[in-house]
């Protein structure tokens, strides 16, 4: 190498060398910006999916409330304004997010509770209203439940309407009998779904699936902001599309420290050892915040235990397994006794811990293959499969039960809760999910009732047998 080409080399490979560390340095650090935004994405997914859970299991836990008033009504096929009004004042109680509870014989309200505040609702025609008209004849035409709204109230105020077609059995045939509706108060709803926390750093909105021009929460042009996320609210008859922004841009936070990096290129080695253990930490943590994401959909948030729509699918499985072998399935419905009284005199911090401990013993008394769901509030569902003999079953109700007869232990109060379980079978009892939830709902109620024992069939109801 003579003296010009090594002046040529003394100059250009500095710059050379210059050149690819501030290219590999720039690269690296764009990675880290574009991983820093996945990772906020996926934080934001993850609070979403909270919001989502957290308004899916209030309008659940609200819509499935009232199946014992219903459940009355299809049995006796009317009901009395004095147990109309002390069941209608319970369920309040237990569900503060229903505003009131009404009764349309024929689609005209008779019945509402409390009257105070809801006198304009009375004599109410819901068929040839100018607003709730079309959700009634949908009812009609579907007879299926369905969620309506949000309305504005006649007695002020905005609430999603539950309404509940009730028919009553006369033999092979069924007779129309009215509407239950309760209204479920929209902005207790948007409240406990917190998307009041001032801390809250997603602009949210919500609107219809069905028809997306009907924006009723946030503004309707955060639906086609380029960095929403959207996602699906499931309610009864359909679902709602929710929408999230992020309140600061993504990247925002990183943007500082990227320039600074970049600033700081020279010092290649310590910065390049930090923006590797920064995408590997980056990185584990997107893997973790995708794991949680998909464990929260699929689980409570309480107990652990598997949602409704994870719940659907074991059921399905549970279903197609017993077709193929020709086995019954067992579905245990069961709701606490007394703790509503623990939750009034201690609090629902320490109401919560009875449910996750009650959620614990449930596990411990059933196999590792059975499913156990928490409906809601404190209702709770049991599969079983490979079911050849109703002992089997009475055994495994029975253990539910002794597994509640030791007290739980909080803070030195020893509190006690029991149990009522209604048990139906596939596929006499119910078909469907949906049906069998219903016959196991009523011969609990009917468990209830009569307080004879904790355990009642579906099949020695009057419904079973007809």
């Amino acid at each position: 190498m003579n003296i010009k080409h090594l002046t040529l080399y003394k100059f250009f490979a500095p710059i050379l060398v210059g050149v690819i560390v501030i290219v590999l340095f720039f690269s690296m650090s764009n990675l880290y910006k574009n991983t820093a935004i996945e990772q906020e994405r996926a934080t934001h997914i993850e609070r979403l999916a909270e919001i989502r859970a957290k308004i899916e299991g209030s309008l659940n836990g609200a819509t499935n409330l009232t199946m014992g008033l219903i459940a009355h009504i299809r049995v006796t096929g009317s009901i009395e304004p004095s147990l109309f009004e002390n069941l209608s004042n319970e369920l309040l109680i237990d569900n503060p997010l229903i505003r009131n509870i009404t009764l349309a014989p024929q689609n005209i309200i008779q019945y509402v509770f409390p009257l105070e505040n809801n006198e304009a609702a009375l004599g109410l025609d819901l068929l040839n209203h100018p607003l709730q008209g079309a959700a009634t004849r949908t009812i009609l035409e579907t007879q299926q439940p369905i969620l309506a709204g949000p309305f504005e109230l006649a007695q002020g105020g905005v609430a999603v309407i539950h309404r509940v077609p009730i028919y009553i059995k006369e033999g092979s045939e069924k007779r129309y009998w009215g509407l239950m509706s309760t209204p479920i108060d929209f902005s207790e709803l948007i409240e406990k779904a917190g998307l009041n926390d001032p801390n809250l750093d997603l602009w949210v909105s919500l609107r219809s699936t069905a028809d997306p021009s009907k924006v009723f929460y946030g503004q309707a042009g955060l639906f086609s902001e380029p960095e929403v996320f959207i996602t699906q609210v499931s309610i009864l008859n359909g679902s709602w599309d929710i929408a999230a922004v992020p309140k600061v841009p993504y990247g925002h936070s990183a943007s500082n420290l990227v320039l600074g990096a970049k600033i700081a290129g020279l010092v290649f080695g310590l910065i390049t050892g930090f923006l590797t253990f920064q995408l590997i930490a980056t990185t584990e943590k997107l893997h973790h915040s995708q794991q949680r994401y998909q464990n929260l959909a699929q689980h409570d948030g309480l107990t652990g235990l598997p949602n409704r729509s994870m719940f659907q699918e074991l059921y399905r499985s549970a279903i197609a397994r017993a077709q193929r072998k020709k086995y019954q399935v067992a579905l245990l419905f069961m709701d606490l006794n007394k703790f509503k009284q623990v939750n009034d005199e201690f609090g629902h911090q320490v109401g919560d811990v009875v449910l996750k401990e009650v959620a614990n013993r449930f596990r411990q008394a059933t196999r590792g293959s059975d499913a156990v769901m928490r409906i809601g509030g404190d209702e709770f569902i049991l599969l079983l499969e490979d079911i050849k003999e109703r002992s089997g079953v009475q055994c495994v109700a029975e253990k539910i039960i002794e597994s509640l007869r030791e007290p739980i232990e909080i803070e030195g109060y020893k509190h006690y809760v029991g149990v009522s379980i209604g048990i139906a079978l596939y596929p006499q009892d119910g078909q469907s999910f949906q049906e069998l939830i219903s016959a196991g709902d009523k011969a609990m109620y009917t468990a209830k009732r009569e307080g004879k024992t904790d355990i009642y069939w579906y099949s020695d109801s009057s419904h079973g047998r007809s």
